[in-house]
């Protein structure tokens, strides 16, 4: 059944009649439930795609081949591809969603046949021509491989050391050379995206698109598996090119300019990733409490402790502040896309972030029973190595800080555009325009969402009426104005004046990118509560989570924050173990789940 209609949505993004448009919010819903119910309850130890065979696969070090067959059987593939394309991509936003449920059970499948062919593939429909952009689409469509060759970059993780290098031949042919000892899925690619230096600058770089089994084969040379510690059916290995000739056709955008183009598709994918990993989170917080539940906490059970009851709604707090700031960051690269790098890679780094915290805190609640090699914790346990590795194996947080770095004086400047943020930004039921890779390459730094307090701060008192709270969320709201006044006042002392390496070197910057990150996360959640960017939600339409979610905000801040009612956490507490007991997802959307 076919879930999405590609002419109806960039109709409505259009501008087409409003009765005709469909309604985004519940075919999405719809969409997710199709993909739950095709993989079926995870915590049955009959199903073949479960969480019980998942981590069998992952002990052998493979992924289910019964899962990639779901994955296929059920579209997703076709989720990844633009409309245009033949596909039925219809925003940045609603593919994290749609990624959540296989995340949720096999996050190496999910890494290796969702993100990873993503991450390649954006490369190629942002700056491919007509004919890359076609075969892409063809080799995606029908499930097939797609490898991607990182960029080379200092003191980070293997996927990123080595790199390989090209140039052109007499014969009007290229010359690829060097070997990689990480790729994912370089023996089974059918295309490989590469990014290759093409000389001796740190922005001397090409993309090239290429498919391995076309080459000569004395001229490359296949490397063992490299393994990870998470995600460990992901299958990683090296390729050693030798003098090998490709045709020119490779050439992905113009040559030399590699590093431009690929920040032009960096943020939708900074954007995606961190949306299709609370997927993940999901069920490590569900394994948890699941976990915490089989033990003796008393009558009152895991609310009546407060250690339990505080990580419980600390980390659902925080899996609600991530989805907010990954829907804002996935909906600005359509709305906003002169304005989404520094969003896109604020998301892409503060989201990993403060969700392995919480999980790791989360981890005390499992107690001895966290070393268990089978059940809740065992799930649990492998849901937190492998959220560890696909963040640091995709782009690590000083990249993404080296990227946020250059814009910091900016700060200093307040946006008189701020109030005119648009609300759109926060509601996942608006149909999109299409992805515009001309206006992504502006690399304007520019999120609004930093002044947008201000303005939100002043609807505040309205949209409080009648509810519980109203003083101690404006009083929080109003610590969040003070920061950014002050992150401001520090960010003018930043000159710039030695340049994007001197801001680098300066000690100053990277503690302030991180408090301008949390700021920004903080907004997005308070810009999804105004405006009700997920629909009508008892839970949420009240004002306890979000009370909840900026006072862990403003402490990772370093602000000081006013004791919080025993009520806030109880309140937050009980709603995971109903949703745990129903069962429905742990984010901003509560769709239902298998099981």
């Amino acid at each position: 059944m076919t879930m999405y209609e590609p002419d109806e949505l960039i109709a409505a993004a259009l501008g087409a009649d409003p009765q005709w448009q469909p309604d985004r919010l519940t075919r999405a819903r719809s969409r997710l439930a199709e993909i739950e119910d095709g993989l079926g309850d995870p915590w049955s130890p009959d199903n073949p795609v479960g969480l019980a065979a998942v981590l069998a696969a992952d002990d052998s070090g493979e992924s289910s081949v019964i899962g990639i067959r779901r994955f296929q059987n059920l579209g997703m593939p076709a989720e990844m591809v633009p409309a245009e394309l033949g596909g039925k991509m219809a925003g940045v936003d609603l593919l994290g969603l749609v990624m959540r449920p296989f995340f949720r059970r096999d996050p190496a499948l999910a890494f290796s046949h969702g993100f990873t062919p993503f991450l390649g593939a954006q490369m190629v429909w942002l700056n491919g021509d007509a004919r890359q952009r076609s075969r892409m689409a063809n080799v995606v469509l029908r499930g097939g491989m797609v490898g991607v060759a990182c960029q080379r970059f200092e003191h980070e993780s293997e996927f990123h050391a080595q790199e390989f290098t090209a140039a052109w031949a007499e014969d009007g042919m290229l010359r690829l050379n060097g070997s990689k000892g990480a790729i994912n899925n370089a023996h089974t690619a059918e295309l490989i995206v590469g990014f290759v230096s093409t000389g001796d600058g740190a922005t001397d770089y090409s993309i090239l698109m290429f498919d391995p089994a076309s080459v000569p084969p004395s001229r490359v040379r296949a490397l063992p598996r490299h393994r990870t510690t998470g995600v460990r059916g992901v299958q990683a290995a090296g390729l050693e090119f030798l003098d090998c000739p490709l045709p020119g056709e490779s050439l992905v955008g113009t040559w030399g300019d590699g590093v431009a183009l690929s920040l032009r598709a960096y943020p939708a994918v900074h954007a995606a990733f961190p949306s299709m990993a609370i997927g993940l989170a999901d069920t490590a917080l569900r394994s948890a409490v699941r976990a915490a539940q089989e033990r003796d906490f008393g009558s009152q059970g895991v609310v009546g402790d407060a250690s339990a009851r505080s990580a419980i709604a600390g980390t659902f707090a925080d899996l609600l502040i991530a989805d907010c700031l990954s829907l804002t960051a996935a909906r600005s690269t359509h709305l906003l896309p002169e304005q989404c790098d520094v969003l896109a890679a604020v998301t892409k780094y503060i989201v990993p972030k403060i969700v392995g915290e919480a999980l790791y805190d989360l981890s005390a609640v499992m107690g001895d029973a966290f070393h268990a090699e089978s059940g809740h914790d065992a799930v649990f346990r492998k849901q937190l190595r492998d959220l560890s590795t696909i963040t640091f194996g995709h782009v690590s947080s000083a990249i993404c800080q080296s990227v946020i770095a250059p814009y910091l004086p900016a700060l200093a400047f307040v946006d008189p555009d701020a109030a005119t943020t648009p609300a759109d930004l926060f509601r996942l039921e608006v149909p999109l325009p299409p992805l515009d890779g001309e206006k992504l390459s502006g690399f304007g730094g520019d999120d609004r969402l930093l002044d947008y307090l201000g303005h939100a701060a002043g609807r505040l008192p309205l949209a409080l009426t009648g509810l519980p709270h109203a003083d101690l969320l404006t009083g929080l709201v109003a610590g969040l104005c003070e920061e950014a006044a002050e992150i401001r006042r520090e960010a003018a002392a930043l000159t710039g004046d030695g340049g994007e390496d001197g801001l680098l070197f300066d000690t100053r910057t990277f503690p302030l990118s991180e408090r301008y990150a949390l700021l920004l996360a903080a907004s997005a959640c308070v810009g999804v509560w105004l405006n009700a960017g997920v629909g009508p939600d008892e839970f949420l339409d009240e004002p306890t989570w979000l009370v909840l979610a900026l006072h862990r905000l403003l402490r990772r801040i370093g602000r000081s924050v006013p004791p919080l009612p025993r009520e806030i956490e109880a309140l937050t507490c009980e709603e995971v173990l109903a949703r745990v007991r129903v069962p429905q997802s742990l984010d901003l959307l509560r769709t239902g789940l298998a099981g």
